[in-house]
């Protein structure tokens, strides 16, 4: 949260880990990329994210649409696909 654009760097090494059998890493991979993300990644990642929550247990979710909202407020142009 401090420091977003140091995390950025790694952003397609953690893609790989939102399919993580475990779900607590799946679930800090995906948070941590939507919440250090660019604009161009937002699509790519909602899709991701689709398939993602059914999969996992509700306090997983609840981290997840928070990190979306905060998603929205930092890129208000992409609201259709949020």
């Amino acid at each position: 949260m401090t420091h977003p654009l140091a995390v950025a760097n790694c952003n397609i090494d953690m893609e790989s880990l939102i399919s993580d059998q475990n779900r607590s890493i799946a679930t800090l991979a995906i948070t941590t990329l939507l919440k250090t993300g660019n604009e161009s990644s937002v699509d790519r990642l909602m899709k991701q994210i689709t398939n993602f929550m059914s999969d996992i247990a509700d306090e997983f979710k609840i981290v997840v649409v928070e990190a979306i909202r905060s998603l929205c407020l930092k890129f208000p142009q992409k609201y259709r696909t949020l």
